[in-house]
């Protein structure tokens, strides 16, 4: 090392030697809460985040900071260390570079802090999450992190079949800032594979008074939406989805275009959609007399499903417990 390291993180940042290497200590630090010995390859992903870490240093330090700085992120880095990784890897979106990343997650928590009781937070993100079940018992909707599909958001909601265990959908999204205040940005719908799904979402959507599992998550996301006082959604695009950030871009499957136009969406510059967070009500009268009664039954599902999650967010809940204390304070400090 020469007498000053350069770093290109947004502007130059200047680290003296010392300086920087205790930096990467606390980085080292960092990658052994992460990764503890004996856990799947924790010698080599700890190599590799001091690595990505010391090439980006001025952009990881701010990273930490942020991250140091949001006491839910907090508590959810104790629970789930992996979490302080994210911003190294593809996630949100196609061609977010680490800074985009980093401030979409960051701000996903503070928004989130900002508009939800910190109980509420407590019991989504650290125990397990929120459910409501259906009136058969066969069906649970449930609001927790993103789980399987960690790039797509860092909320989700599923709707599962209890009976089979598989997860008929879950659509995963963030809270992030906007032009006009935050909004929501849904990066992902996943459903079941294999001959069955099918025969599977016919059942629920049947119990469902004819609301498909997706269309089930999407009147949650909406009641969220509402509540926290977004200003919009936008879903993603099949053009603009993180899965296609790889060596192999993954095909996407689901047709997210057509299912955002169910919802009355208007394409943006980018190619993602603006979906209204209050959809227009058809009129009773347009239906014809035979289905009227189904259709009412079909509204009342969905107002059931929507009264839920704004009971949820509104719910008074014992935190879970968490010591916040991190690692990450001495990164930041270094």
């Amino acid at each position: 090392m020469q007498g000053l390291v350069h770093v290109r993180a947004g502007g130059l940042v200047d680290l003296y030697p010392a300086y920087y290497l205790r930096y990467l200590a606390s980085v080292a630090s960092i990658s052994a809460f992460c990764y503890p010995a004996g856990s799947r390859k924790w010698l080599t992903r700890r190599a590799k985040l001091i690595a990505l870490s010391a090439v980006r240093a001025g952009s990881a330090r701010s990273w930490l900071r942020a991250a140091a700085s949001s006491p839910l992120l907090q508590r959810v880095v104790v629970a789930r260390p992996l979490m302080l990784e994210k911003p190294f890897r593809p996630l949100g979106a196609l061609g977010l570079g680490f800074g985009d990343r980093a401030r979409l997650v960051v701000d996903h928590y503070v928004l989130a802090e900002a508009a939800l009781p910190v109980c509420v937070c407590d019991r989504i993100y650290l125990s397990g999450g929120l459910r409501w079940m259906s009136e058969d018992g066969r069906y649970e909707l449930r609001l927790a992190d993103s789980g399987p599909n960690p790039k797509e958001g860092e909320l989700a909601f599923y709707w599962t079949d209890i009976e089979t265990g598989v997860c008929l959908t879950q659509l995963s999204f963030y809270l992030r800032r906007g032009d006009h205040g935050p909004e929501i940005y849904v990066g992902g719908l996943q459903g079941p594979m294999g001959e069955q799904s099918r025969e599977w979402i016919r059942l629920a959507t049947k119990a469902s008074e004819g609301l498909r599992p997706k269309d089930v998550v999407m009147e949650a996301l909406l009641a969220f939406a509402a509540h926290v006082g977004a200003r919009r959604v936008v879903g993603v695009s099949r053009a603009n989805h993180v899965s296609r950030q790889r060596n192999t871009p993954r095909e996407i499957l689901a047709d997210y275009e057509g299912f955002w136009a169910e919802y009355h969406g208007t394409s943006l510059a980018d190619g993602n959609v603006d979906v209204p967070i209050c959809q227009p009500q058809r009129d009773i009268a347009e239906i014809p007399s035979k289905k009227r009664s189904a259709w009412r039954r079909k509204q009342a599902f969905a107002e059931a499903v929507r009264a839920t999650v704004a009971d949820w967010l509104r719910a008074d809940a014992v935190p879970a417990g968490n010591d916040p204390q991190l690692p990450v304070a001495a990164a930041v400090a270094a």
